[in-house]
């Protein structure tokens, strides 16, 4: 792994705007680039890339916290964010960005006279004239000498296009561009200086300062080529069908700089009207960007920390930053969301559009991704939202009966139960459990459907089968049935925990030991977790180091599938002949080589541990266990120092950013405790990397964590002055904000 000792401060040293000189506030910190750029040396990858590697998949977009409205540059449809660093052009400027690729919706360009064609009006730029802050993006467009500046509200963006050379303002709605592939949508003029209309599912109403003097169709080259993916699996943009025409919208000549306001809504044109009108009709662009800088400041200062270097606390902050970024807020300003009716299987009542539950409701977050970094901070920082969060998903389910999985296993349970332990329990805790069992206990597969695939077979068997496949690839898909057994007997330990809170001692006992069940795919020969055909015989040939992406592991080898049993790691050691073996085992995960493949979504190793995806995040406290923590404090020292802030810019992430996951690792290790298994109200902790961190909690309390010394492993700890025997802190002592003193040595 190449150290990187530099750092790129775009845009870090300006003055705010409406605050004069720069102070020292932690917006100044945070470097929204960071983890847009792409590894290329094969000393930091792991491998010699044949394709365009994944950066972090994070955007630059002007946003608020949880915003719906992520105003941002697009310089590659099919690329996740929109925003890749390395691309020298802008395609358009989308109003929704996000880490995956059913975004960038609504892209507009301003353009100038007729310096263009419908199919090449992109503009060449420079990150020397960009600046990117928290709230607000601003880069110079070379092809028409505009100065572009984007700031935000929660639902609505501020475009600002200062022209430098009186030329002709004219402003394209590129609207068969979204993210995930073309789209249908509509446009008509509503007013001297309004346009409405909606692309897919999401309404806008747009009002622009400069009167319209004509609305002009510009023909696309009928023949589109195929838009090539960003990289080997990209979700990636396709050939362009239905109406692939340019709306250009033309303006009475002005001195002034052209302006745009522009709301969504995905719930009715009304709504998104109605949202413009509420948060940023009668705002100058000035005033909705100090807003926006205040917004974020406020959500920043929920951590402060002193000490440490200016790259680790511009690494965390940017960090944090992105902690807040996700979920977005699906409901109007009025309240209202767009749950259409219908129900399947196991379903409640169907929920009429234009409901009004009576909190903001949020997209259903990316779980697999963040439910061991990510929502954990939430929940101790910002509760309220972990909470409303917990309600849309209850609301979704009384649609469909069950929660939401997201991507692949049954976290929403670990999510639940973990908030519901630390406290946040302001919805249907009866409901919310209801849909947990209904999740685990539906006997899915064949005809029935569920949120748990295959799990009729694993009620039946205690473990996922896998296919009996001749000569799988990394590419064949079946039931990454081991990663699967293992992910269902944590979550069926993540429902143990709700049943025991609730009095339910059946369910507790039942779903107890059913977490038991990652020991049925556990071969004693190999030492690893291995693949098990239905008649209980092992998958065989077998290559731990070979990765595969849904063949007996889901995006991971053997090794970075093995060892996910948070819930029972001291049973899992006694799975090895002694505690030594299990060392050596470990020792060997962090040190045999990686074999050198090149697949998607596995970057940046230490041996075969793989720090660019999630599957092991949890991989390098094992010590712990074994009671070597200071082996795990040399991996953690070495993950947090060299694998973020890497590249020649030093923007580079180790793998996708994944709605927070891996800034998520980032901030809780360099706070010096990490939430080993989130289902449980319990921190591991860690030399953290600041002498002083300050938590503001949701219940008005401070947390203080302070390192004493300077030495390099923990020597002792304390909690409001008591010793801790063993290595964590559990949360009732946190939420009573007692210090957390961490002696090293």
């Amino acid at each position: 792994m190449k150290k990187t000792n530099t750092l790129v401060l775009i845009g870090m040293i300006l003055p705010v705007i409406g605050y004069g000189q720069a102070k020292a506030r932690l917006t100044s910190y945070v470097n929204p680039l960071i983890g847009t750029t792409v590894l290329t040396d094969p000393k930091d990858l792991g491998y010699d890339p044949p394709w365009r590697t994944w950066n972090g998949l994070t955007g630059p977009g002007a946003t608020l916290p949880h915003g719906m409205v992520q105003a941002t540059p697009v310089t590659t449809y099919g690329s996740g964010s929109g925003y890749e660093y390395e691309v020298k052009t802008i395609k358009a400027i989308a109003q929704t960005s996000g880490n995956h690729w059913g975004d960038l919706n609504i892209p507009v360009m301003p353009l100038e006279g007729t310096n263009f064609t419908a199919d090449d009006f992109a503009s060449t730029f420079s990150h020397a004239k960009e600046t990117v802050r928290p709230g607000y993006y601003q880069v110079i467009l070379d092809r028409y000498k505009i100065n572009a500046e984007l700031t935000a509200t929660t639902r609505a963006a501020y475009h600002k296009y200062t022209y430098t050379g009186g030329q002709d303002k004219k402003l394209a709605f590129d609207l068969v561009h979204a993210g995930g592939g073309s789209s249908t949508w509509e446009l008509n003029q509503a007013g001297d200086n309004i346009v409405v209309g909606k692309q897919g599912g999401l309404y806008f109403y747009a009002v622009l300062n400069h009167k319209i003097k004509s609305i002009d169709i510009n023909k696309r080259n009928p023949v589109q080529p195929e838009i090539p993916r960003s990289g080997q699996g990209a979700g990636g943009q396709r050939k362009l069908t239905g109406n692939i025409d340019v709306p250009v919208l033309s303006f009475e000549r002005s001195d002034k700089p052209l302006e745009l306001k522009i709301a969504i809504s995905r719930v009715s044109a009304d709504g998104a009207k109605l949202n413009y009108e509420k948060e940023i009709a009668n705002k100058t662009f000035d005033q909705v960007y100090k807003e926006a800088d205040a917004i974020w400041e406020q959500a920043l200062n929920k951590i402060k920390v002193t000490g440490g270097t200016q790259k680790q606390k511009v690494m965390f902050y940017s960090c944090l930053y992105r902690q807040f970024c996700s979920p977005s807020i699906t409901s109007d300003a009025d309240g209202k969301i767009a749950l259409g009716g219908g129900r399947r299987q196991g379903a409640g009542a169907a929920v009429p559009r234009d409901t009004i539950p009576g909190f903001d409701t949020y997209a259903s977050p990316a779980i697999w991704d963040v439910f061991r970094t990510q929502l954990p901070v939430l929940d101790l920082v910002q509760p309220e939202v972990s909470n409303n969060i917990i309600r849309s998903m209850i609301l979704g389910g009384e649609r469909s009966g069950f929660l939401a999985t997201s991507f692949h296993g049954d976290f929403a349970s670990s999510f639940i139960a973990g908030a519901y332990a630390r406290g946040i329990r302001n919805y249907n805790a009866k409901k919310a459990y209801q849909l947990m069992l209904n999740n685990a206990n539906t006997p899915t597969g064949g005809d029935v459907r569920g949120a748990r695939p295959h799990n009729a077979q694993y009620l039946k068997l205690g473990y996922v089968p896998e296919a009996d496949i001749a000569s799988p690839t990394t590419e064949t898909v079946s039931t990454a049935g081991t990663t699967k057994t293992l992910e269902f007997a944590y979550s069926d330990y993540a429902i143990a925990q709700m049943a025991k809170a609730l009095g339910d001692q059946e369910t507790f006992n039942l779903m107890t030991k059913r977490s038991q069940n990652y020991r049925n795919v556990f071969d004693a020969q190999t030492g690893f977790m291995r693949g098990r055909l239905a008649d209980g015989k092992w998958v065989t040939p077998f290559d731990p180091g070979y990765p595969y992406y849904e063949f007996m592991y889901r995006e991971a080898n053997a090794w970075q599938a093995s060892f996910f049993v948070p819930q029972d790691t001291k049973g899992l050691i006694s799975l090895y002949k002694s505690p030594k073996d299990f060392e050596l085992k470990i020792d060997s995960l962090f040190s045999v080589p990686w074999g050198g493949y090149a697949k998607d979504n596995l970057s940046c190793f230490l041996g075969q541990f793989c720090m660019g995806n999630q599957p092991d995040f949890t991989y390098p406290y094992l010590y712990y266990f074994i009671n070597k923590p200071e082996k795990s404090q040399a991996i953690l020292t070495k993950l947090l120092t060299d694998y973020f802030g890497m590249g020649p810019e030093g923007l580079a992430l180790a793998g996708m950013d994944d709605y927070g996951s891996l800034t998520g690792w980032y901030v809780f290790n360099a706070m010096g405790i990490y939430p080993y298994s989130p289902a449980d109200p319990e921190y591991i902790v860690s030399v953290p990397i600041f002498g002083k961190v300050e938590m503001q909690l949701g219940n008005g309390k401070k947390f203080t964590i302070v390192k004493k010394g300077n030495g390099k492993n923990i020597s002792k700890l304390t909690i409001g002055g008591a010793p801790i025997k063993g290595w964590s802190v559990n949360y009732d002592d946190i939420s009573k904000g007692k210090q957390l003193a961490i002696y090293t040595k």
